[in-house]
């Protein structure tokens, strides 16, 4: 493009000389022969006008040349300059800039474009190093590059690179060119464009990061276009659907309806993807295997650049594991995990709307409550692995007697409630009480053992019972525990009465706290007899409360109280002090007495300080640790831990005795008995009660006492109300006896009349 001009100025120098030369020696050889035709005056005239002739000639002979080829020359400058310019809009509208290395002597043209797209300044001088201005992991790449096609391993120079610009932005920039070679093959030049590709880099990387997420997001994803056809589908689609892309690709979505849904459902559907754009909701579809399942599904209306519908994607979740987790959560959250029975919550549901459908009919409706007697000795004696067990087996008998539209429910650990729904009158409802207690009856085997059960129910009817569930379940559960009052192993129904005790017990507790503050509670003792000799050998001291309004009021009332409200303790203390100190008065005064039996509830022993309040109050009345012996429950102590056990021994070390009470009752493990320190085993007076005519009592009191025997205990028999049973007890080996017949518990100024003279 440089020579061009260059070559055209030689041609037309050498045009205008050669006509020049030729014009001249025509005129010369021509005005020469002219001259020799005239005489020698007329030849020095006409040289003179042949000279400005000659001059003239040739001078508009150079004018008109010159002109020529001036204006020739302008033409091509213009075509030039266009073509310059058509060549710069270009750059221009390509947005590119053009570079231009002359290899031999190093310098570099860059266009403005060029400086912009590197972020150089426009008019400075440039880099003499422009591997500097590249990102510095892609200076070496570049380089390697540039080398490659300098020695002609490729044909073309294309390079991708960063450039961090002035704004702290880094660029893509793509550079683009090809080297001029000598006739030896040598690069002497090379000449390229530069593009800023940053927004297509950009763009790039979105549609990769677009496919990752197609192809990788667990939601099923499909394309269609507008008439619906399915254009593809990633791999979600098809782990969710079953089909193969191959399978789908070309067909419509409708190969997925379920036919669940109604054709209301599909166009309201597509109104409101017209109207808006987009559509989500729950849709039934069904998988290639033929199993229908939910998706929560979004479509999407996808316009061109027109603004002209081009596409719908549809991206939908596939709810079938999330409504099985919230099946299983709304069944966690209603029934026992153990029995899968309905749990309180159900029940209280079910309850209101039998109570709101009986209304209505007028009708009425039944509910047991059911206690399991003594369930709590199962877990301590044959763990709570086989606790387990027993409820399940419970349940399965309970529900052998339920009707459609029975509900039986698990309130808590061994407590159970059974709705009865069906027209059912008071008799009727008393009879399956009793079914239910028979079938508990016969006995459970569990882990190679047969255990024998029993349970306590109470029955309330709707609409005499209670006006809503919770009052209907309050009453039940109070007949329960009436039940539970007269021996177990019975049914009660709820009256008013209960009511009345219930609100009688709240306030008690109210009562029973003033009661500790302002001294009002006694204590009363009853003789424990020697029954070999008759003659009184001990004491056990038992609380009173001595009301202000009320009287006396007997420990079976109020110590139930005392317990739910967490008093105990002060009550225990109490009394443990009360009869240290009258058992100091009296061996003062001489009566011959052994011990002073005292209550030790597995409250006081859980949240007390049994130890210390025992050594204290042995130390502040100078007792003998012998003198004094603590009584427990033998459901207590089925109930010890290891922290309990560790106190016995501690009170065994002591000196104080240690008794085990109403024996008989519970479910003792005797390795546990053995390992106790127990000095004495007192029967419960269940099993005295009916000798000497009970021969089941008499066998089992009989065992009793051969077991303490064998254990080295001495066994003291409570409830003794006739000689016949003290004789026949002391035939079976008992060593004392405690009762009515001796004498009613007493307070201290009335036992003295029964000890006899005191020594002197």
């Amino acid at each position: 493009m440089h020579r061009c001009p260059g070559m055209n100025s030689n041609s037309s120098a050498w045009m205008v000389t050669l006509s020049y030369v030729v014009v001249a020696i025509g005129w010369v050889l021509f005005s020469d022969s002219l001259l020799m035709m005239a005489d020698a005056e007329s030849q020095q005239r006409l040289q003179s006008i042949k000279g400005v002739a000659f001059v003239l000639a040739t001078g508009g002979l150079l004018f008109f040349s010159v002109r020529y080829h001036l204006r020739r020359r302008r033409q091509q400058e213009e075509a030039l300059k266009r073509s310059q310019e058509r060549f710069n809009l270009a750059l221009i509208g390509g947005n590119d800039g053009l570079w231009d290395w002359d290899v031999s002597s190093g310098e570099m043209y860059l266009s403005l474009r060029g400086r912009q797209i590197l972020g150089l300044n426009q008019q400075g001088p440039l880099p003499n190093d422009w591997l500097a201005l590249l990102h510095p992991e892609d200076r070496e790449p570049a380089r390697l590059a540039l080398v490659r096609h300098l020695r002609g391993d490729t044909e073309r120079l294309d390079l991708s690179y960063r450039v961090r610009q002035p704004d702290g932005r880094t660029a893509w920039i793509e550079a683009a060119g090809r080297a001029v070679r000598n006739n030896d093959g040598r690069a002497t030049r090379m000449v390229g464009m530069l593009r800023d590709v940053s927004e297509q880099i950009e763009r790039e990387q979105r549609l990769r990061q677009a496919g990752v997420m197609f192809d990788c997001t667990s939601e099923g994803m499909l394309i269609c276009d507008v008439d619906q056809t399915i254009l593809d589908v990633n791999n979600a689609f098809c782990k969710i659907t079953g089909y193969e892309p191959g399978e789908v690709i070309g067909r419509q979505p409708r190969i997925l309806a379920s036919g669940r849904h109604d054709r209301t459902f599909y166009r309201q559907l597509w109104q409101q993807l017209h109207a808006t754009g987009r559509w989500s909701g729950e849709v039934w579809n069904r998988r290639k295997n033929g199993e229908v399942y939910p998706q929560w599904q979004n479509i999407i209306s996808v316009k061109d650049h027109r603004g002209e519908l081009s596409h719908y994607v549809a991206v939908f979740a596939d709810m079938s594991v999330i409504k099985r987790n919230q099946q299983e959560i709304d069944y966690l959250a209603h029934h026992d995990p153990l029995t899968k029975l309905p749990n309180r919550l159900l029940l209280n549901e079910r309850l209101s709307t039998a109570i709101a459908r009986a209304r209505r009919q007028q009708s009425g409706l039944g509910l047991l409550f059911i206690d399991l007697d003594r369930f709590k000795g199962v877990n301590d004696s044959l763990g709570h692995s086989a606790g387990d067990h027993l409820l399940q087996l419970v349940t399965q008998r309970v529900q052998q007697l339920c009707e459609d539209g029975d509900t039986l429910a698990r309130l808590s650990s061994d407590e159970f409630a059974l709705l009865v729904e069906r027209r059912a009158a008071v008799a009727d409802m008393g009879k399956l009480a009793e079914r239910i207690l028979h079938l508990l009856q016969a006995p459970f085997e569990l882990s190679g053992q047969l255990l024998h059960m029993s349970a306590s129910i109470g029955l309330a009817l709707f609409p005499d019972d209670g006006v809503d569930g919770a009052e209907l379940l309050k009453n039940a559960d109070s007949a329960m525990s009436l039940a539970k009052q007269r021996g177990r192993n019975g049914y009660a129904f709820y009256t008013q009465e209960l009511t009345e005790q219930a609100r009688r017990r709240l306030n008690l507790e109210t009562d029973l706290h003033e009661a500790i503050a302002l001294n009002q509670l006694r204590v009363y003792y009853q003789l424990q007899m020697d029954l070999g000799t008759g003659r009184p050998v001990g004491l056990e001291a038992l609380v009173r409360w001595q009301h202000p309004t009320q009287g006396i009021i007997a420990p079976d009332e109020f110590l139930p109280v005392a317990r739910n409200a967490g008093m105990m303790s002060d009550i225990d203390e109490f009394v443990l002090d009360e009869a240290c100190l009258q058992l100091r008065h009296w061996l003062d005064a001489g009566y011959p007495l052994q011990s002073m039996a005292v209550n030790m509830s597995g409250y006081w022993m859980e949240r007390g300080d049994v130890f210390g309040n025992v050594a204290a109050a042995l130390r502040r009345y100078g007792l003998d640790p012998g003198c004094l012996e603590l009584e427990v429950t033998e459901d207590e102590v089925m109930h010890f831990n290891d922290d309990g056990v560790l106190l016995l021994d501690r009170l065994a070390i002591l000196g104080v005795g240690l008794a085990i009470d109403d024996f008989g009752t519970g479910y003792s493990s005797l390795l546990r008995l053995k390992r106790m320190p127990v000095n004495k085993l007192k029967i419960d007076r269940g099993f005295v009660t009916d000798l000497p005519g009970s021969d089941s009592d008499s066998a089992m009191a009989r065992a009793i006492i051969a077991l303490g025997k064998s254990l080295q205990l001495k066994v003291i028999a409570e409830g003794i109300e006739s000689e016949e049973q003290q004789r026949v007890l002391h035939q079976f080996g008992c060593d004392l006896g405690q009762g009515y017949l001796y004498n009613r518990p007493l307070p201290a100024s009335e036992i003295e009349k029964l000890l006899g003279e005191p020594a002197p």
